[in-house]
């Protein structure tokens, strides 16, 4: 049976193989199943260039990564992420994947494609939101792609769930705090700023079936 009935047979099986890479990975091999029901990888996946290098900022345990890699091995996959312990979960031994111990603000990226799923909303503040942007648009050719997901702070039932989970739950686990200060911008603002930096940016609401509240930015180095 298909994780979801609206994906393609390619990518239900991608999802099966990146979710047995975590079978040993203690509670994390649940949170990998979950990831798949309540993030947008499906979307975001099908607007990542199939070949190429892509880099993944805020990479995590490196799920959408392997996935990434996975799903067309003619991709290049560098994930970045600045706690250790993650990076060593995110390495699951595929060839076409790299993980790199670092601050995403500091990296030094170049690629063909910028992956920030669900990070900029953990920065520190907005003027690193902006300084990380404007880096990823200096690191990319012409035409390059950005594709960002980012919390819609809209107000309704999922944004509540959302905001719950990322001021205290993610905190708890993974921050080994009780509260985290999250900066959420609306996607109008995102696109604003994003212009201003030189991207060209479309915005789709990817929420549907969710618990919690997406957009999805697609951006192209002008």
């Amino acid at each position: 049976m298909r994780l979801n009935a609206n994906i393609r047979p390619v990518q239900d099986q991608a999802v099966r193989q990146t979710i047995a890479l975590y079978k040993k990975v203690g509670w994390k091999s649940i949170f990998a199943k979950m990831r798949f029901w309540d993030a947008p990888y499906f979307e975001a996946e099908n607007v990542i260039p199939k070949e190429g290098k892509i880099v993944e900022l805020g990479c995590g345990e490196g799920l959408f990564s392997n996935f990434l890699a996975i799903s067309s091995p003619k991709r290049n996959v560098v994930g970045v992420e600045i706690d250790k312990a993650r990076v060593k979960d995110a390495q699951r031994g595929l060839n076409n994947t790299k993980f790199i111990c670092q601050n995403a603000l500091k990296a030094k990226i170049e690629a063909s494609a910028i992956v920030c799923m669900h990070l900029l909303h953990h920065l520190n503040s907005r003027e690193d939101q902006e300084f990380l942007l404007t880096n990823c648009y200096k690191s990319l050719p012409r035409n390059g792609k950005l594709v960002i997901i980012e919390v819609d702070p809209k107000f309704s039932f999922k944004y509540f769930i959302t905001w719950f989970t990322d001021h205290f739950l993610v905190s708890w686990l993974f921050e080994k705090k009780i509260y985290s200060p999250i900066y959420f911008r609306r996607g109008t603002e995102w696109q604003r700023l994003l212009k201003k930096i030189g991207f060209s940016c479309k915005i789709a609401h990817v929420e549907k079936g969710k618990p919690f509240t997406h957009i999805m930015l697609t951006c192209q180095k002008n």
